[in-house]
């Protein structure tokens, strides 16, 4: 399946919901293209689409529809699956579109004290946060998986750091890497 591609530094993990403001016109284009099929790509890294390499990206359908102040499109979207991205061509609206093939991300895990802690703070930053209550309407998922992952969105760190922790394997690590930022030792 080939879908369109937004290349957006923007890290998003599975079921993770940003909000995007869309003005030019390969872009209108590029959501009524994922309006009407399986939605778009967020490519994390414009620079290898231009290479032609694999991309890992975030698999997204638009959510929500609106208009700021400027008359401005504004869409939240939700992410359903990371991809990787291969076989990229350009149309003639100068919009990247790319083969994708399904990334398995972190298989679920169950809450420990850490992750129980985390998840206390991080709801705790969504009650003080209007756009995060906005966007995320179905509520805060209380599991270790959804916690952490929201966690690595959020925080105000390197987009290839964050890149890290996109891969099966490496929910350990992101887990540590969250607790030791969020619950520093005393």
């Amino acid at each position: 399946m080939k879908l369109p591609i937004f290349p957006l530094p923007v890290f998003l993990l599975p079921q993770g919901i940003t909000r995007l403001r869309i003005f030019e016109q390969r872009y209108l284009n590029m959501v009524k293209l994922a309006t009407k099929a399986q939605g778009f790509a967020i490519l994390s890294t414009a620079t290898n689409a231009q290479k032609g390499e694999r991309n890992l990206a975030s698999w997204v359908d638009i959510i929500n529809f609106d208009q700021d102040e400027q008359g401005v499109l504004v869409i939240d979207v939700k992410c359903k699956q990371l991809v990787t991205l291969s076989e990229l061509i350009v149309d003639k609206d100068n919009l990247h579109h790319g083969d994708i093939t399904h990334v398995e991300h972190w298989p679920e895990r169950m809450h420990d004290d850490k992750t129980s802690h985390l998840s206390m703070s991080l709801l705790k930053v969504f009650e003080d946060n209007k756009l995060l209550t906005d966007m995320y309407q179905s509520g805060f998922k209380d599991n270790a998986n959804w916690v952490i992952a929201r966690w690595l969105e959020l925080l105000p760190i390197n987009l290839e750091d964050k890149m890290m922790f996109a891969n099966q394997h490496s929910f350990k690590a992101a887990k540590q890497f969250v607790q030791n930022i969020v619950l520093p030792e005393k």
